[in-house]
């Protein structure tokens, strides 16, 4: 082979060392993060409450339901022609077996509601605990 070959050769070859080294660095570095993220997410979920357990058949998405069709529970009413009403269902959080805390607004104002539940052979019961206007 000729030098000028062999020096090509030779410069492709610490480019790429260079670049592995890099990348290994780097691929560390994501490494660290990432455990760093796993030691958080565990955290978090053990700070969670407890899932409720709904007999077969129950949904979240009927339970908000059930709760939307309840507007007397609403502790306050629409104003300047709004409609209060849940609008997000990712406003609406059950904790633990038996409570419920949901976002309701009409566009104009809103605020959050605590709600306490029960499950019977008739539907659900809905009892308003507490709110607080935003």
């Amino acid at each position: 082979m000729n030098s000028k070959k062999m020096t090509m050769l030779l410069c492709i070859t610490l480019v790429l060392m260079v670049i592995s080294i890099y990348l290994g660095v780097k691929l560390h570095d994501l490494n660290g993060k990432l455990v760093s993220l796993q030691r958080a997410y565990q955290d978090l979920s053990a700070s969670i409450p407890p899932s409720p357990s709904w007999p077969e058949g129950i949904t979240r998405d009927g339970m908000i339901d059930q709760l939307v069709k309840n507007k007397e529970l609403f502790p306050w009413h629409g104003v300047l022609g709004g409609t209060m009403d849940i609008y997000d269902q990712n406003q609406v959080w059950f904790i633990g077996p038996a409570w419920c805390m949901a976002y309701i607004e009409d566009g104009h104002m809103g605020g959050y509601m605590l709600l306490r539940y029960k499950i019977t052979k008739e539907g659900i019961e809905w009892r308003l605990i507490d709110s607080e206007e935003l």
